[in-house]
């Protein structure tokens, strides 16, 4: 007693009226409100990570009139732009700049909106799902899985994560929008809401590419229609029919990024090809060990490059990807069997968790201790919450072999604990110190695990703690930049300009597409009394970044200090045509008149803006 769409003997208990529209309002209802509960927390924490980069000291989100710079400019460029980048992500942009709008530099409000971004692509996976399987306890069963899953944690808790909530929403929304225009009714505007949704997708990351993919997918499945197969030919082309104006788009898409990143991506690290090769079972493994048991969560892990095959950096990982496969295969070519349409939604899950996961396995794009990431698995998970949906739909048949109330039992504590780790792992998303305390003792290897910890501590006035971090990372990668340009800061603070001046030097060599080190190179070089050294130092910080701030005024300051009032004056009144209301450059300027009339007077240092990163 089996239907096309994989239902047999075994109803849930309201199954008679899954379709009626009291279940389908409810159901989500219920998911959605469950979901908002798990992440409720985040209303209560701070800004993290970058978040004080993109968020706090970033001026191009506190006005519209940025807004076209937006669309021809990456993320970073506010601060870097002499930086090759990898991210253009227009819609982040702004997005980021509506949420100051609305909430200021108050945290709450940002995460109010990544949970609410959360709780609509939950929503959608729902939707999905009930598309994909016309079940609406399969779907309900699949947006569950997916809204609370601890994993999402960091791509939810994490502001600056957004990306990967935003490329989700559009391309499940352009996923369903395109579902529907081929049902044939009013199928010109649902196709053409599609291609935009499609649109903002790629402009929210980069990852939104993967669409065509997936439409490519879903239509060959099912290019047979509901009665069976057709010919190979007719097959694909049909495949290429649906898929085609997706590409068009994409070849749209292309070029401007390549001409606003100045490249289509960037190699981050010279990673050698058989290392990468070597690396992703491993990498594999980790991520559906995060899927099938997400404990305990971090946001950094010792995740090493594998550069010789070994049993266990190798061929272990590899064995455990093929046995995954080999499991997922033969549960593919049973179903097939018993309910074709099931079959299918198998296959399309299936493979949505496979060619997702596709791009973050691409090592040479990603820092060397960040490749591997839990908000990577956001996206990917939309298929693994589909196929787990199907696996409890056919355990509760008795297709297992186990008994529907033992499942149906598994299934709610599995969600009541999905929700209580999701809130529990978002707890230490709380602040910077609890958030790299954690990451550290998870990550003991990991040098940006070790320096994010330092700039915490020193955050917190721990300064004899944070030198000792920064050391146990240069210990074990000493040109690291981040650890030795927060090192730089951090002497410099405390008035030490020898040592600032070292590090520094470091930090510039190891990275030099940051401004302000230069700048503070140059102000500890002038403490020196290398006043020739602290002028070459910030004429190549204007160079970096033109319109950085106090740089100008930076450089003012040395040519005073070396007598060359005249050219210190040109640079205050450079320092006050960027900023008026610089009350610091409107004195100097006053007192370099003053001096070129034969008064003087000692000016103050400005302190550093940067702080730690």
């Amino acid at each position: 007693m089996r239907d096309e769409n994989g239902r047999g003997k075994f109803r849930w208990a309201s199954d008679a009226n899954s379709d009626s529209s009291g279940a389908r309002a409810l159901l989500p209802a219920v998911i959605l409100a469950v979901t908002f509960i798990s992440y409720a927390a985040t209303l209560s924490f701070g800004f993290v990570f970058d978040d004080h980069g993109e968020i706090v000291v970033n001026d191009s989100i506190r006005a519209w009139r940025y807004l076209p710079s937006y669309f021809t400019s990456h993320v970073w460029s506010f601060l870097y732009p002499h930086m090759l980048s990898n991210y253009y992500r227009p819609v982040f942009l702004v997005w980021l700049r509506l949420n100051h709008a609305l909430f200021g530099l108050h945290p709450w409000g940002w995460h109010l909106t990544s949970v609410l971004a959360h709780v609509a692509v939950t929503y959608l996976v729902y939707c999905l799902a009930l598309r994909l399987t016309r079940d609406t306890w399969v779907a309900a069963a699949a947006g569950l899985i997916f809204g609370l899953h601890p994993v999402h944690v960091e791509a939810v808790a994490y502001v600056s994560a957004v990306p990967e909530l935003l490329a989700a929403l559009f391309m499940l929304a352009a996923m369903l929008a395109w579902l529907r225009a081929r049902e044939g009714r009013r199928n010109v505007r649902w196709f053409a809401a599609a291609l935009a949704l499609y649109s903002i997708a790629l402009l929210s990351k980069e990852g939104g590419m993967m669409l065509p993919i997936f439409i490519a997918v879903y239509a060959w499945i099912h290019g047979g229609g509901e009665g069976g197969g057709t010919a190979l030919g007719k097959r694909l082309r049909a495949t290429l029919v649906a898929v085609a104006p997706f590409l068009a788009l994409t070849l749209a898409y292309v070029p401007l990024r390549v001409w606003v990143l100045k490249g289509f991506a960037h190699a981050v690290t010279p990673v050698p090809l058989r290392t990468e090769i070597l690396t992703i079972p491993s990498v594999l493994v980790f991520y559906l060990r995060l899927l099938l048991w997400p404990l305990p969560l971090s946001c950094y892990y010792d995740t090493p490059y594998v550069s010789a095959a070994t049993l266990r950096g190798f061929f272990m990982p590899l064995l455990g990807v093929l046995v995954t496969l080999a499991v997922l295969a033969i549960w593919y070519l049973r179903t097939r069997r018993a309910w074709p349409g099931e079959a299918r939604t198998l296959a399309f899950a299936g493979l949505w968790l496979a060619f997702a996961i596709l791009p973050v396995l691409n090592f040479r794009l990603l820092p060397e201790g960040e490749i591997a990431h839990d908000r990577y698995l956001y996206l990917p998970s939309v298929g693994f919450a589909i196929l787990v949906a199907v696996a409890l739909r056919q355990a509760l048949r008795g297709y297992f072999h186990v008994s529907p109330a033992w499942v149906a039992a598994g299934a709610v504590l599995a969600c009541l604990a999905m929700g209580a780790t999701a809130l529990y792992e978002s707890l230490y998303w709380a602040d910077n110190l609890s958030l790299n305390d954690h990451a550290h003792a998870i990550a003991p290897q990991n040098v940006y695990a070790t320096t994010s910890l330092a700039a915490a501590a020193a955050e917190r006035g721990m300064t004899s703690a944070a030198v000792s971090l920064y050391q146990q990372a240069l210990a074990a990668r000493p040109a690291f930049w981040r650890a030795n340009v927060n090192l730089a800061y951090l002497y410099y603070q405390k008035g030490d300009y020898a040592k600032a001046a070292r590090y520094f030097q470091r930090s510039c060599a190891a990275d030099p597409t940051d401004g302000d080190q230069f700048l503070y190179l140059g102000m500890a070089e002038m403490q020196l009394n290398d006043l020739s050294r602290a002028e070459s130092a910030i004429r190549t910080a204007l160079l970096v970044r033109p319109h950085g701030k106090d740089y100008h005024l930076g450089l003012g300051l040395v040519l005073k200090e070396a007598g060359k009032v005249s050219e210190a004056r040109q640079e205050f009144a450079a320092a006050l045509a960027e900023n008026p209301n610089d009350q610091r450059a409107a004195s100097l300027l006053a007192e370099s008149d003053r001096l070129l009339k034969g008064q003087s007077e000692k000016p103050a240092l400005p302190s550093p803006s940067s702080g730690h990163r």
